[in-house]
């Protein structure tokens, strides 16, 4: 006797969320909402920093530990406001694709790297004493002398050359760091994506009764980004401290990086 099967319903809010993504990633141009959304948040750092600077905080330490926690408040809010709008304006037809192509092409273009010099240390000539030495039987000796005194000379030279490029290397490194801490856990489409779909459920939550299910959009910006965002806070006050310690004249990351190209 065969039993009668009785169809399982889809899960309605897991059909809106797979329709919701595979509408916006073939109808918007996710990877530049997302680049304007980083361009907004990097210009609030910079706001910020300026007047934090104005309101006499010195140390690029202190700074970044304030302001990176405040920024990525930011970024959050911006994640919000930016998933409604991708909700509610109706996109374009092959918008999504001229802008794949566009910023693919971008992507490709070789851009030249500007090389580091380093003109640092001075012209050291092998000792150059310049004593008037009446006694000719210390001839030999004087000579011995500037040999030495070449050598200790260079020895200083590569120190003094050596603690400048520690620094440079050390910044460059940091900076590389929060670069792709930002890029690959921070601004991301997918990130985007799970914002917009909570969004887009909050809006049915009457229907779909989902709140008991699902986290919400701060909630699941939360679970995608912190780790990332803690990792940028780490990274960024240690950048901010090297700074301070080993460029003490510099009272932001351009001029510290403006005053070792002086160099």
């Amino acid at each position: 006797m065969g039993l009668n099967r009785i169809p399982r319903r889809r899960d309605p809010a897991l059909a809106l969320e797979q329709h919701t993504r595979m509408k916006l990633r073939t109808t918007r141009w996710l990877r530049l909402h997302v680049m304007l959304i980083a361009m907004l948040t990097l210009a609030g750092l910079w706001l910020g920093g300026a007047l934090l600077r104005w309101a006499g905080f010195e140390a690029l330490a202190l700074r970044y530990a304030l302001l990176l926690p405040l920024t990525y408040l930011l970024y959050l809010g911006l994640l919000r406001l930016w998933a409604r709008m991708l909700l509610d304006d109706e996109p374009a037809d092959g918008a999504f694709d001229v802008a794949d192509v566009a910023l693919d092409l971008a992507d490709g273009v070789p851009v030249p790297a500007r090389a580091f010099r380093s003109d640092m240390g001075g012209d050291f000539g092998g000792g150059g004493a310049s004593g008037d030495f009446t006694d000719g039987a210390v001839e030999s000796g004087l000579s011995a002398g500037g040999k030495t005194l070449g050598a200790l000379a260079d020895a200083d030279e590569g120190i003094v050359i050596a603690i400048p490029l520690a620094v440079v290397i050390g910044i460059a490194t940091l900076l590389a760091a929060l670069l792709g801490v930002g890029v690959f856990a921070l601004f991301g489409v997918d990130v985007l994506l799970a914002v917009a779909v909570e969004v887009a459920l909050a809006a049915l939550a009457g229907s779909f009764a989902y709140r008991r299910q699902r986290e919400g959009w701060f909630g699941t910006a939360i679970g995608h980004t912190w780790r990332g965002a803690l990792a940028m806070l780490v990274l960024g006050v240690a950048l901010g401290w090297v700074i301070d310690h080993w460029l003490p004249a510099a009272d932001s990351l351009p001029h510290a990086m403006k005053l070792l190209l002086q160099h």
